[in-house]
């Protein structure tokens, strides 16, 4: 056998050197640098949904609609981030009676708000990233002048509850800065009706009675902005 050829020298040192070139290009292509972003604002639109309510005289129906509102995110880490949320419908509403005491009425407006704090958490970093959210805070009914039979005027208080939210979507990056979220969002304000505090040789005790008694939610599309 003669001596090796300086071609095939030249090709064998070519392939030792390919192997971990291509090892360190997969190894790049793999993984994705942290977004540098520090903020997001997100504009946001959609349909809003609410439940039934059922009394022992009738029911309060809402009717669909459409919502807006904006999202307030700053990042904590590469996945999470704490957001403060904001959220405004005006869907319709109309009692149903079930008693010949009480009249049904006409729809009238409930003008509805949502000011949560909660968080985001994101399951991955790229041009996709679903996520799941949640949050508590404040809701707002404002409900608008009820007129029923008879000529008369029903002047409905407002009311502030307590109210949590929980959701999940997906973040569409278009460019390093700009961006579409899609989410879908449940809101359940909370009615405290009772409390009972209870004393006595062994201690005592606080018991706190309360209910969920309408479940609202949206669809939302919104423009998500990190300056």
């Amino acid at each position: 056998m003669g001596p090796p050829r300086a071609s095939t020298i030249v090709a064998v040192l070519l392939a030792c050197a390919a192997g971990p070139a291509s090892a360190q290009a997969y190894t790049r292509q793999g993984y994705v640098e942290p977004s540098a972003r520090t903020i997001e604002i997100t504009p946001f639109g959609g349909f809003f949904w609410s439940t039934g309510v059922s009394t022992s005289v009738g029911t309060l129906a809402f009717d669909p609609g459409p919502d807006a509102g904006v999202a307030l995110g700053f990042q904590v880490d590469w996945k999470s981030q704490v957001e403060v949320l904001y959220l405004f419908a005006r869907p319709q509403a109309r009692f149903t009676s079930s008693s010949i005491f009480y009249a049904s009425s006409p729809s009238f407006g409930v003008t509805t708000q949502y000011l949560q704090l909660g968080g985001l958490t994101t399951f991955g970093q790229g041009t996709l990233e679903p996520f799941i959210s949640g949050g508590l805070g404040l809701a707002w009914f404002s409900p608008s002048d009820v007129q029923v039979q008879g000529a008369v005027t029903i002047q409905p208080q407002d009311t502030f509850v307590f109210a949590f939210n929980l959701g999940g979507g997906v973040k569409w990056w278009l460019s390093e800065a700009i961006g579409l979220r899609f989410q879908a969002r449940f809101l359940m304000p909370v009615y405290f009706y009772s409390g009972t505090f209870i004393s006595g040789p062994n201690g005592a005790s606080l018991r706190v009675n309360s209910g969920i008694p309408i479940v609202q939610g949206d669809l939302s599309l919104g423009l998500a902005i990190s300056p």
